[in-house]
């Protein structure tokens, strides 16, 4: 709705595979760990770095459903719950509440 209105959007995701599932009209995918699209605090060069593309991202495109894919890294190895070495382990859910076993 806020698109009909002429209001251009761009979504900044760190989610590649939702975003696609969504279609927003315009994405900028960064590769960093969710909640962090903009990099890590303090990293004021990296954040207007990625602002910077965004907003260009908005005064540039018109194709709808666009995602396109920041170059900037992480500098580290991003982990999933399965490469850390903790107890977490995945188990069936109780088949009465739907809940995961402890």
């Amino acid at each position: 709705m806020v698109e009909e209105q002429g209001i251009v959007t761009v979504n900044v995701s760190t989610g590649r595979d939702i975003t696609a599932s969504v279609r927003p009209p315009r994405s900028l995918f960064v590769n960093h760990p969710m909640g962090n699209p903009f990099g890590r605090p303090g990293e004021q060069d990296r954040q207007r770095e990625i602002l910077i593309r965004a907003l260009e991202l908005a005064a540039s495109n018109n194709q709808a459903g666009v995602i396109e894919d920041h170059p900037s890294d992480w500098g580290e190895k991003l982990l999933t719950l399965y490469d850390l070495d903790s107890k977490f382990q995945i188990s069936e859910p109780d088949p009465t509440t739907g809940k995961q076993r402890s």
